[in-house]
């Protein structure tokens, strides 16, 4: 489950965004697991629960971060306004080049 670097990432902006709308329990186990590369063992030892139940929080939180994220698309809508920005950014250098290049 945490081989997948890609996994990780998701999550990771997931709880960055929506890390609030979870139980403070939650939170504090996916951020462990997602954030600081805590196994299932030391998860279960800091929060005295069972390894299965810090899977079982983790794969219910990990529902409800893509329940609000398929809801309220904020993640996504980051992404694309951030890709926009740097294309904005990069037509504006273009253009102050060619202006520096014949002299403004």
């Amino acid at each position: 489950m945490k081989d997948n670097l890609a996994l990780t990432k998701k999550y990771s902006e997931l709880l960055e965004f929506y890390g609030r709308l979870l139980t403070e329990s939650q939170r504090q186990i996916m951020s462990d697991y997602y954030l600081f590369d805590l196994s299932l063992s030391e998860i279960s030892e800091n929060c005295n629960i069972s390894r299965s139940g810090a899977l079982d929080t983790i794969n219910k939180a990990s529902q409800k971060l893509e329940v609000f994220e398929e809801k309220l698309n904020l993640v996504k809508s980051f992404h694309e306004s951030k890709t926009k920005s740097r294309g904005q950014a990069r037509a504006a250098i273009e253009e102050l080049e060619g202006k520096i290049k014949h002299g403004i």
